[in-house]
């Protein structure tokens, strides 16, 4: 898990400085004229949007591919499983998967999600594998990796992983960023922030962003595909279509505040599930990752939970979601002892997002909260717990003091898959509510709903994103 970890924050910082230099982007301070002409313009460089970039350029279209922060990769780094296919060479070569995978496995495994559209299921289940050998050609190689018992469904002969250390997503978006390096008819711009979509006699004309310095830039195409990726840093708007979640924070470090989605509601676009969004139930604030469920305070062992008022409210366990998601901003503190330090918890110290204290009242200090509230509160479970019971809260499990050199973070309940979002068929078309499509507009990755349905299955998000973007870049290149 520390190699993880670490491999995620060195590869976010890698993906934003290496990707695409001069040769693909306008990187003087000075720079003011942009080529804002091409035949496909994609709004967002994530996966989806740098595999529809690419292969529709690789098709000979021009393109060009917008992103809204300093850095490509999007939120796709923070995925930390495999992804799912079917029929990839790989796994017509593994011995197990010929015996137990066929697409119609792939197909039963997706559909068993509640609202799935059938048409994409089957979209992804008959051109997954084509995008994984289309990657293993830019030199991914992918290794099969049987998952068993998921979540009480059937065996899951359908996972693949990267070969090597790294995390899949992260090999595979290191990869696709040097082939952007590679590929011609593209033309990358980063710091780019789109805000509007233009038409002309009914039909998609191309975009209206703003540069880093303010500047409004007209761009120029028949179509255009939106990989803008989900909108959980857009609270207002996750609150709106889940009320539930309108104090969840989120695990997700780029920019998604859902210009994407909302952009194509303003065409008359038709939206599904957009209320289905997978939480975590403990994310560190500002870290842009999930906390494993073993560390403490994820649930427990010797941690306590206290809001912005330093004041303990819920019994330290799993099921209290719902109690952290009712405190002020949806932000709370998990305190706990030296004791439970081990590899993660020391490489997250070191990021910076783990704070430490000798004392009750420094690490309040260091945490921005009272320091006499803290230590009272401190005090206060301690001696609660001396009889061996939690006669506050009813808590049963790793009843021990909170004592010695002490350190805490702050966490909330964070949204971090969007399995709901702007309706596509299967050729990534964006539709109207009476199903006819929005000409020249199309749109891939976690911006869409209707594949996931309201659950998504693990593997499938990354599915998701490179086949559909994959999928994407051929069709706005016929």
């Amino acid at each position: 898990m520390k190699k993880q970890l670490a491999v995620l924050l060195a590869v976010s910082c890698l993906i934003g400085c290496n990707a695409n230099t001069a040769k693909k982007q306008s990187t003087s301070a000075t720079e003011t004229t942009y080529e804002t002409t091409a035949d496909v313009i994609v709004v967002g460089a994530g996966a989806a949007g740098m595999t529809a970039a690419i292969t529709a350029a690789e098709n000979g279209t021009k393109v060009i591919l917008l992103e809204k922060s300093n850095k490509v990769g999007g939120n796709t780094f923070c995925a930390v499983n495999g992804i799912n296919a079917a029929d990839a060479k790989v796994q017509l070569d593994n011995t197990e998967y010929q015996a137990n995978g066929t697409k119609q496995g792939l197909k039963e495994l997706q559909m068993n999600n509640a609202d799935a559209k059938e048409e994409l299921v089957d979209a992804f289940v008959n051109h997954s594998g084509e995008v994984i050998d289309w990657i293993s050609g830019l030199g991914v190689q992918f290794e099969v990796d049987i998952q068993h018992d998921q979540r009480n469904q059937t065996t899951n002969y359908y996972m693949l992983k990267a070969a090597g250390d790294e995390p899949t997503s992260i090999t595979m978006l290191s990869t696709l960023s040097k082939q952007l390096e590679k590929t011609s008819n593209l033309t990358l711009y980063k710091n780019m922030d789109v805000y509007d979509i233009l038409t002309k006699d009914g039909k998609v004309d191309g975009v209206v962003a703003k540069d880093k310095d303010g500047k409004e830039v007209e761009y120029h195409a028949s179509k255009v595909v939106l990989a803008t990726g989900g909108f959980g840093q857009n609270r207002e708007l996750v609150g709106k279509v889940n009320p539930r979640l309108a104090n969840a924070i989120t695990d997700e470090i780029a920019p998604t505040t859902g210009e994407g989605l909302l952009m194509a509601q303003k065409l008359g676009a038709a939206t599904v599930n957009l209320d289905a969004i997978q939480t975590f139930p403990h994310v560190i604030a500002g870290y842009g990752l999930v906390t494993p469920m073993n560390l403490p305070g994820g649930f427990v062992p010797d941690a306590i939970y206290v809001n912005s008022s330093a004041k303990r409210f819920t019994a330290e366990k799993f099921e209290a979601v719902d109690d952290v998601l009712a405190q002020k901003d949806g932000v709370v503190y998990c305190i706990f002892t030296e004791k439970n330090l081990n590899d993660t918890l020391r490489s997250i110290v070191q990021a910076g997002f783990i704070k430490e204290g000798d004392t009750v009242e420094e690490l309040a200090e260091n945490l921005g909260l009272d320091k006499d509230a803290l230590k009272e509160t401190v005090n206060a479970f301690n001696l609660d717990i001396a009889d061996g019971k939690d006669d506050e809260f009813g808590r049963d499990k790793n009843l021990n003091p909170i004592e010695g050199k002490l350190y805490g973070y702050q966490f909330g309940v964070g949204s971090h898959y969007f399995m709901g979002g702007i309706l596509i068929n299967a050729n990534t078309e964006v539709l109207k509510e009476d199903g006819t499509a929005i000409g020249g507009l199309y749109a891939a990755g976690e911006v869409t709903g209707g594949f996931h349905g309201t659950f998504r299955v693990d593997g499938s998000g990354l599915g998701d994103l490179f086949t559909f973007g994959r999928i994407a870049g051929i069709e706005v290149s016929k």
